[in-house]
């Protein structure tokens, strides 16, 4: 009888073996917020380098998978619905990426559904996030990111675009939907006004198409006739796209500055939050000499910059626009290859000195 046993042996082991591996794999690797933050990133460095074996739908399954196992071994743990300085839970993180698969698994938690219409910092609900669209949304929020001068920002974002098109953007719809059959109350008044404060840039038109029209196929419908109309000026017209915002333009909204993380130094190889950094890069001979200092107050959102200010706050040498602007536009380069976990602004500092 023995060799039998050691025969079954091995099988008995590989059998454990497979079971613990799903067991790991249940297991989440963080809190919601974690696994949130981290999702964004890695789906954007899996759309920027596509991966034959994992798609950005597979990071999600997995994601919303460890958010399930917690909420199975750890009903209404705090870590659910715990909110952040800014009031904001891990439900309203997910709507306002339109990870529908990640709400659908945070609303199987009755902890989650007791707290689904309570409002953040800047008012506005799980609800309202989801309907603001924001992964297909940020032309309309943002127009003056349609310029030259910002065009390398736009990348990762429309890489987003263009993978959430192929769906039909059913996941928005469908994050909407999980929210309204779990009983969240619709605020569609509320939303408009919380989607005013946080794009303060609107255009006039889309403000009164707003007043008119229902919020979400509004800023969708503006967005995507928007950029359609910047990539045909790019290809036929590159002359008649804007090279610079207009002047005076802020990116960031002063609700979202209070968010910052403090001031970081000149060129730092690493910024809280953000796993990749890029040091700028003088490519460009400049006939100027002197030192510049810059104040950059950034906004990542997804694994993307969505947001950035760059303002002059020194300067020792010749002073004229087209210095400002040619230093800007090398931290803008930088800026757009930043890769950050999260939704959060930081300020960073950049000193360019040349002798």
């Amino acid at each position: 009888m023995t060799p039998p046993r050691r025969a079954a042996r091995p099988r008995l082991l590989l059998a454990l073996a497979l079971m613990l591996g799903t067991a790991v794999q249940a297991q989440p690797a963080g809190t919601p917020r974690q696994i949130i933050d981290a999702l964004g990133l890695e789906q954007r460095q899996l759309l920027q380098k596509p991966d034959p074996k994992r798609s950005p739908e597979d990071a999600e399954r997995d994601a919303a998978a460890q958010i399930k196992a917690l909420i199975g071994s750890s009903p209404g743990h705090l870590s659910l619905t715990e909110a952040d300085p800014r009031g904001r839970t891990p439900l309203m993180l997910a709507a306002g990426q339109s990870y529908a698969l990640i709400v659908e698994a945070l609303l199987s938690d009755p902890g989650v559904r007791l707290s689904m219409d309570v409002a953040n910092a800047d008012g506005e609900t799980a609800w309202m996030l989801a309907s603001f669209a924001l992964p297909m949304t940020l032309p309309a929020c943002q127009p003056g990111s349609l310029t030259v001068e910002r065009q390398l920002q736009m990348l990762p974002y429309l890489r987003r675009l263009a993978h959430l098109a192929k769906t039909k953007a059913a996941s928005i719809t469908a994050t909407i939907d999980a929210l309204e059959a779990a009983g969240i109350q619709p605020r569609p008044d509320d939303a408009k006004r919380a989607w005013l404060a946080r794009c303060p840039n609107a255009a006039p038109d889309l403000r009164r198409a707003l007043a008119e029209g229902e919020l979400m196929p509004t800023l969708v419908n503006t967005a995507t006739t928007r950029l359609a109309e910047y990539v045909r000026a790019t290809r036929d017209a590159p002359r008649k796209v804007p090279l610079r915002p207009p002047a005076g333009m802020r990116f960031v909204p002063d609700g979202q500055r209070r968010d910052t993380v403090g001031l970081v130094p000149q060129f730092a190889a690493e910024v809280p939050g953000c796993p990749r950094v890029v040091r700028p890069r003088l490519d460009n001979p400049l006939p100027w000499k002197g030192m510049l200092r810059l104040k950059a107050v950034v906004w990542t959102r997804g694994g993307v910059v969505e947001a950035v200010d760059v303002d002059q706050v020194a300067i020792n040498g010749r002073q004229d626009d087209d210095i400002t602007n040619f230093f800007r536009d090398v931290t803008l380069r930088a800026l757009a290859g930043y890769e950050c976990e999260g939704d959060f602004v930081f300020e960073q500092e950049f000193q360019f000195e040349i002798r």
